[in-house]
C-alpha cells in the first residue's frame, strides 16, 4: 500500500515502527495500542468533518480506507503521535461550529491545516530557527547546514503532507512548521506528550499562532539535490520574506 520510495525515505523514519504495527493491526494479529483508536471501515454515507472527529472521541473509533494513502498516513501518525492526534480531535469536538452554525472557529482551521501538512521541528537551537522565521534560506541550509542536521530534527506530522511525499514528491510541497524548544533526539513520545499539554492549554496550534513555511526539498539529509548550495537560489521554492507593510 505504501509506496517504496516513501517507505525508503529519510522522511519516513519517524514512522517505521508504526508501519509494522499497523501491518499486524489490519492483519488482525494484533489490537491497536490502548491510546490509538480502534480502525474501521467508513459507513455507507459519508460524515461530516465534525462528525469524523466525535467519532473519534466519543466512540474511539478512526475510521481508515484500507486502500487509501490519505487514510494509511493518518493511522501510522495515530500510532506515532496518540496523545498529540487525540486532543486534535477533542479540541475540534469542543470547538464545534461558530454561532451562526454555518462556519467553524478559527482555531479549527489551524488544527486542520497542521493535522494535514504540519511539522515539527525539534530544536534548542533558537539561533536556527531565527534564520527560518527570516527566510534565510541559505544561512540556515548551507552556512549552518552541520548545525541543522546536528541539533535540528524535522518530523513530518502532516498525514497528507506525508501522502504527497508518497504518491506525488513535487519539488514545490511545503509544510507549516513549528519549532519545540525540545532537544533534537528527544523521544517521539517525549515530543508528543509535550505537544499534548501545549495543545490543551491553547498555547500550542492557537488560533493566532504563527507556522514557518518549509520547503521539504530543501531539508539536508532527506533530497541528494540539495547537498548543492545553489539548489536553494530557486526564489520559486525558497521564497523570500515579505516586506512588512508600514502605515
Amino acid at each position: 500500500m505504501i509506496p517504496l520510495r516513501l517507505l525508503a525515505h529519510p522522511a519516513f523514519a519517524p514512522y517505521a515502527i508504526a508501519h509494522a504495527v499497523y501491518v499486524d493491526i489490519i492483519a488482525g494479529r494484533a489490537a491497536p495500542p490502548p491510546d490509538v483508536p480502534f480502525f474501521v471501515p467508513p459507513p455507507p454515507r459519508t460524515v461530516s468533518a465534525i462528525d469524523y472527529e466525535r467519532r473519534v472521541v466519543e466512540h474511539n473509533e478512526l475510521i481508515v480506507r484500507a486502500d487509501n494513502l490519505h487514510d494509511v498516513m493518518n493511522a501510522l501518525v495515530w500510532l506515532t503521535f496518540p496523545k498529540s492526534k487525540r486532543a486534535i480531535s477533542v479540541a475540534h469536538v469542543a470547538l464545534g461550529v461558530t454561532a451562526d452554525g454555518k462556519t467553524r472557529p478559527r482555531r479549527r482551521d489551524v488544527l486542520t491545516l497542521f493535522d494535514e501538512a504540519g511539522a515539527i521541528i525539534l530544536s534548542q537551537r533558537d539561533d536556527l530557527k531565527k534564520l527560518h522565521e527570516a527566510h534565510e534560506w541559505r544561512a540556515l541550509f548551507v552556512t549552518h547546514r552541520q548545525g541543522f542536521i546536528n541539533e535540528a530534527r524535522p518530523i513530518l506530522f502532516g498525514h497528507g503532507a506525508l501522502e504527497q511525499l508518497g504518491s506525488n514528491p513535487h519539488r514545490g510541497l511545503t509544510v507549516k512548521a513549528l519549532w519545540l524548544p525540545l532537544a533534537h533526539d528527544t523521544p517521539v513520545a517525549d515530543a508528543d506528550a509535550w505537544m499534548v499539554s501545549h495543545i490543551v492549554s491553547g498555547t500550542l496550534l492557537a488560533e493566532n499562532e504563527h507556522r514557518l513555511p518549509l520547503p521539504i526539498v530543501g531539508v539536508p539529509g532527506w533530497f541528494a539535490e540539495n547537498e548543492q548550495a545553489d539548489f536553494y537560489d530557486d526564489i520559486d521554492v525558497f521564497r523570500p520574506l515579505r516586506a512588512t507593510k508600514t502605515a
